[in-house]
């Protein structure tokens, strides 16, 4: 048994870090394509690839871990950040004497590197019945995935992966508590989203069988504020640096793009209901059209115009998966609140840019789309995976000159 044990994660060791590999190439051609063809749309040059990567939300974590935290409540703060990303670069840089830029970008793809490995277990022990093959495809999609570039920069994407998959996988092995709530608390760290891996936990624990009621209830009491220990932390921090624990959320106010003017409750909650935030992208002469935005390729290469419609696939994957019961309740609850928490607290201050990147890390999803494909004809396959690699490829090439891909 021990050495099926070692055979299996040695197989998947190396299924992880050859999908990683294999589907990185789109994203370093697409750097380096950017870097010498491409005109940068900005004054900050662009001839040196690791440069090339520190665009938008990258440059913002490269200054937290240069500077510090800053908070200032009438503007945009650093501490709509979570902590947990840079300051494991900073060790990094501090620890190897690479550049913030260098350290921040190795961190991000050693997380994703581990993160591969993990989606090689979890898809191993949740689909047994896969093959190789189809077990490979869900990591070549996972990979290939378009809006995976953000993975691959200096992003704490690849951090909350690596986090989350290693949760799923301990949920599936059944590890103790007490461990799956610290991992739940430390992805709590990394990204404001990472209170769905509470959720999902609290639900882990209500619905393990053999437990009486009040048995689960005293465990969901007891370590749930373990399971958010990070996000405990970080306000604490921020309490003490800057009179208040809810920094971090005062300052969102201030990071919105494209947002009506009227900003009461009652409004946004209207929006949301009607789902406005989504289709009113595509109405012509509001303030929220895609159009808006000067994208080269016009719709295609526009993330403005494709951030709701992949937020709507992941929703759709999300329901099929949990109809078809390939995802546990756990499972389900955690790529509901994923989806759910940026939907109702940003969607309307954003008009859903981001979510696309949002949507992408709804890692349990590829299990749905790998059990989808898996009896599609190896030229369909093909074709899917092609049509992939060009668009990550056009956007990566697209973000590190500069032009609006969020």
């Amino acid at each position: 048994m021990k050495i099926c044990s070692c055979r299996e994660w040695s197989e998947d060791f190396l299924a992880g870090f050859t999908a990683y590999y294999l589907t990185s190439l789109p994203v370093i051609l697409g750097v380096l394509f950017g870097v010498s063809f491409l005109h940068p749309n900005s004054s900050i040059p662009c001839d040196y690839p690791v440069s090339a990567c520190i665009r938008y939300d990258a440059a913002h974590y490269v200054q937290i871990i240069r500077e510090g935290y800053s908070y200032d409540p009438d503007q945009r703060s650093l501490v709509a950040f979570f902590p947990a990303y840079p300051l494991l670069s900073r060790w990094v840089s501090q620890a190897t004497g690479l550049s913030p830029e260098e350290a921040a970008l190795l961190t991000a793809h050693v997380a994703l590197l581990g993160t591969f490995m993990l989606l090689a277990r979890w898809v191993r022990t949740r689909w047994p019945q896969a093959t190789a093959g189809q077990r490979g495809l869900v990591l070549a999609l996972f990979g290939l995935w378009p809006l995976g570039l953000f993975f691959r920069m200096p992003y704490a994407e690849s951090l909350f992966l690596c986090g989350m998959l290693a949760m799923l996988y301990g949920m599936a092995k059944g590890w103790p508590l007490i461990v799956l709530a610290l991992l739940a608390g430390f992805v709590t760290a990394v990204r404001p989203v990472g209170v769905a891996l509470t959720a999902a936990f609290v639900w882990h624990v209500l619905s393990r069988p053999g437990f009486p009621p009040w048995s689960k209830i005293a465990r969901v009491l007891v370590l749930t504020p373990l399971a958010c220990w990070g996000l405990l932390a970080y306000m604490g921090y921020q309490w003490l640096a800057f009179g208040t624990p809810w920094a971090f959320a005062q300052t969102q106010e201030h990071w919105s793009m494209w947002a009506p003017k009227d900003r009461d409750w009652s409004a946004k909650l209207g929006s949301l209901a009607t789902l406005e935030p989504i289709w009113r992208v595509y109405v012509l002469g509001y303030r929220r059209y895609w159009g808006h935005i000067n994208a080269p390729g016009g719709p295609l290469f526009s993330l403005i115009f494709w951030n709701p419609i992949l937020f709507l696939v992941a929703v759709v994957l999300l329901m099929l998966g949990g109809w078809k019961r390939w995802m546990t309740g756990s499972e389900f609850v955690l790529g509901a609140c994923l989806l759910a928490v940026p939907y109702l607290t940003r969607s309307y201050e954003m008009s859903m840019a981001s979510h696309g990147r949002f949507a992408a890390v709804v890692v349990v999803n590829n299990l749905v789309i790998g059990r989808m494909l898996a009896r599609t004809s190896p030229l369909g396959v093909a074709a899917v995976c092609v049509a992939f690699e060009f668009w990550l490829f056009a956007f990566t090439s697209l973000y590190t000159a500069n032009y609006l891909v969020f």
